[in-house]
């Protein structure tokens, strides 16, 4: 990356938020949807007992924990210092 690059995004408190798509608790399918494997409920309408809670690539709760694999595949490079981890970490 640019060093002057770096820099600007340093300055400006860049931060690339986490996300399901690069939790460890997340089973996502290619279009983004999937099951969080931490978070369950009681569904309503089915007679099972609890029911795995449906979740997006792009949404975050506060158990986010960072899957590295995930991260990687993402191709982030120079980037992957702008992750935060946690969603309560602040840049």
């Amino acid at each position: 990356m640019d060093a002057t690059k770096l820099v600007v995004l340093r300055e400006i408190g860049y931060q690339i938020p986490a996300h399901c798509g690069i939790c460890q608790h997340a089973d996502l399918s290619a279009d983004g949807w999937g099951y969080c494997n931490r978070h369950s409920y009681v569904h309503q309408k089915h007679s099972e007992a609890s029911s795995r809670l449906s979740i997006h690539r792009q949404g975050s709760c506060q158990q986010h924990v960072l899957d590295e694999g995930a991260l990687a595949a993402l191709g982030l490079h120079g980037f992957a210092e702008f992750v935060r981890s946690r969603l309560s970490e602040t840049p």
